[in-house]
């Protein structure tokens, strides 16, 4: 979709004020949310130290109090592309610090915040949450595992990584999968391939495929504006260059803002401001989402006493809490005067 029309406008609105009387994380005014994160603190935090208070917020953050809907709303209403990009990497910095949640599987169970960081222009970020050093995944759904590695084997460039990426997709393929699964991998193999005509195909029936996404907590809120087909279609402008790239044509759906993308192009993805700053007494908050979270990493084996996965690395996110808590502390400690 190019320029946002009046009429998706107030459809996005209809459908924000239906979500909004549903969902109490959904906010209808930034002075609404701000008012629900000031009440958090009063009640909760008035006898906390600052590291208490830093692993709080990284908690309520990650249970959703975030406003990465309220900005895409405001962003959509206004029609400004400067404002919906500051949503994206808003919403992307928090889900970043705030991964510390145990999962049972490997790295690939970053790759949806991947998609999340590609669609912010967070570029430099990819290799933290999918390290080269871990190679292939092995542990998890085969179809996130997949992608996982396809989007490895583009990133790193590795022959071996894409004989164990392309072998893996290809049994995917072969299986029984949501439509929107198989388009995502046929769409990285295009890229692997270097053909521009069939990523541009591909994508076009991802983003058409979108309203028929069923996952829990997927609403048709979430499916009018969908972060993630920009998150692929930046990942082809980051392994390909943006000569080549830019020839994959658009797709066609309302989901995919046509806007957007060139907006980020010819801003070079800038990081500037965010949508929402959170004013004392809870600005804190700024200084732990803006720290660079650490490489994430596993644990090896799995559990001694699961002989089917004793073998398996699974996500370490003790580690990675524990040291996103400590880095947030010490941001927080060297701006105090």
């Amino acid at each position: 979709m190019g320029y946002i029309s009046e009429k998706f406008q107030r459809a996005y609105q209809r459908e924000y004020e239906k979500e909004a009387e549903k969902n109490a994380l959904i906010w209808m005014t930034s002075k609404d949310y701000l008012t629900k994160c000031l009440d958090i603190h009063e009640q909760l935090h008035n006898d906390y130290s600052l590291q208490e208070q830093v692993s709080s917020w990284l908690f309520m953050l990650r249970m959703k109090r975030t406003p990465d809907l309220l900005g895409y709303k405001t962003a959509i209403l206004s029609n400004d592309m400067a404002v919906l990009h500051s949503a994206l990497l808003q919403s992307a910095m928090i889900k970043h610090v705030t991964l510390g949640v145990d999962s049972g599987c490997d790295h690939c169970i970053n790759i949806w915040i991947t998609l999340d960081i590609l669609a912010a222009g967070l570029f430099t970020r990819v290799p933290l949450l999918l390290p080269e050093r871990l190679g292939m995944s092995d542990n998890g759904h085969p179809v996130t595992i997949a992608i996982t590695n396809l989007v490895m084997a583009l990133w790193y460039k590795r022959t071996d990584f894409e004989v164990d990426a392309r072998k893996k997709a290809e049994a995917v393929l072969a299986s029984k999968q949501a439509t929107i699964d198989l388009v995502t991998i046929r769409y990285l193999i295009a890229l692997l391939d270097g053909d521009v005509e069939e990523a541009g195909n591909q994508l076009d029936l991802y983003c058409q495929n979108v309203p028929r996404v069923k996952e829990y907590g997927v609403t048709k809120l979430n499916k009018m504006f969908w972060p993630y087909a920009h998150g692929l279609y930046n990942l082809a402008f980051v392994v390909w260059g943006n000569e080549k790239a830019s020839a994959i044509t658009k797709p066609e759906s309302d989901c995919f803002f046509n806007d957007l993308a060139e907006w980020q192009i010819q801003h070079n993805y800038r990081h500037g401001k965010l949508f929402f700053e959170y004013p004392m007494p809870i600005d804190l908050i700024n200084t732990i989402i803006a720290c660079t979270p650490p490489e994430c990493s596993l644990h090896q084996p799995y559990l001694d006493t699961d002989k089917k996965y004793k073998e398996k690395r699974y996500l370490h996110a003790e580690h990675f809490e524990q040291q996103m808590t400590k880095m947030a502390l010490e941001a927080l400690l060297q701006r105090t005067p």
